[in-house]
């Protein structure tokens, strides 16, 4: 009868190196499974951006935790999951120049006077709004009768900061989280408030001798200079644009990025042409005899002129 004790205490798994480093990966597999999942995860998130940046991004993102998966279950889910995996076909599309709504399919569109007259209305009343530009995403659906645009409209990243900074200025350890938050940098750079004005601020909250009505009237200047620099932006976050195109209708085909300017004659800005190698804007501004639409893919501006009523002109300025 063999002795089970002498049995059990023989090693008869190989000792040599490859064989060592065999069994660990056998027993710690998941790891470097998981981290591969998870490097391709940040990789496709940035889908919209350039592929060294794409990769900066996503490298910084995985290195401080991974917040993707917590991000898109907590901001608008499941509209914000559907709208990730949305933006990374239309982005391969945009890239290769598949698909792509034509822009004479925008014209067709447009020769309706009802739709032409409906977005110049909405036009007028953004002017009355000064938070920020009105803007989202344009989507176009077929019918029988022809093709139809719809606005799809998200509110801006630096409106809904504005907000906050006005519930602020009663409470400058509130207004001071907000100058200082790092997922506020992006939108304070973005309308262009320099670096040193918040610096000064922030000092200046934090002066112990500038106190009660002194304080808030400084806070009350920060949020109109902000303001003032908002009233011409644009600006949304990647989870914000992953929501919006999750609730596009399947009916509805989506063209690209729009905004208004509210001035007269207002083309694209360097700005919008350079976002355009990214995402395709439609910009569209008052003219004379109406509104035009400047469509702007690849640095590329087409543009389409609309004419409206008198009484509504006469209404314009």
């Amino acid at each position: 009868m063999v002795n089970e004790a002498v049995v059990a205490g023989v090693e008869r798994r190989g000792q040599t190196g490859f064989n060592r480093f065999r069994r660990f990966i056998n027993d710690y597999w998941l790891i470097p499974l998981l981290f591969c999942y998870l490097q391709l995860a940040t990789q496709a998130f940035y889908a919209a951006d350039t592929p060294l940046d794409r990769l900066s991004k996503g490298n910084q993102a995985f290195f401080k935790g991974i917040p993707i998966a917590y991000q898109i279950a907590t901001n608008d889910f499941p509209n914000t999951l559907f709208g990730h995996f949305y933006e990374i076909g239309i982005q391969s599309f945009y890239d290769a120049e598949l698909f792509q709504t034509d822009h004479d399919e925008l014209k067709l569109a447009l020769s309706s006077p009802e739709t032409g007259e409906a977005i110049y209305r909405r036009m007028l009343e953004s002017r009355s709004h000064h938070e920020s530009e009105i803007g989202g995403i344009l989507s176009i659906s077929y019918h029988e009768d022809g093709p139809k645009l719809h606005l799809n409209e998200i509110t801006s990243l630096n409106e809904i900061y504005l907000i906050k900074l006005r519930k602020a200025v009663d409470s400058p350890s509130d207004f001071l989280e907000l100058l200082r938050t790092e997922k506020h940098k992006q939108t304070l750079e973005g309308v262009g408030m320099q670096k040193r004005w918040i610096d000064q601020t922030v000092s200046l909250i934090k002066n112990e001798r500038i106190t009660g009505h002194r304080q808030r009237l400084l806070l009350q200047n920060f949020v109109e200079m902000f303001e003032a620099l908002s009233d011409s932006r644009y600006l949304l976050s990647p989870y914000q644009l992953k929501a919006g195109l999750g609730k596009i209708p399947f009916n509805q085909h989506y063209v690209g990025l729009f905004h208004f300017h509210n001035g007269l004659n207002e083309s694209p800005s360097p700005v919008d042409v350079q976002q355009s190698m990214r995402k395709r804007q439609i910009v569209m501004t008052f003219s004379k005899e109406g509104w035009t639409l400047y469509d702007v893919a690849k640095r590329t501006p087409s543009k389409i002129d609309i004419k409206v009523s008198n009484a509504n002109r006469v209404a314009q300025f």
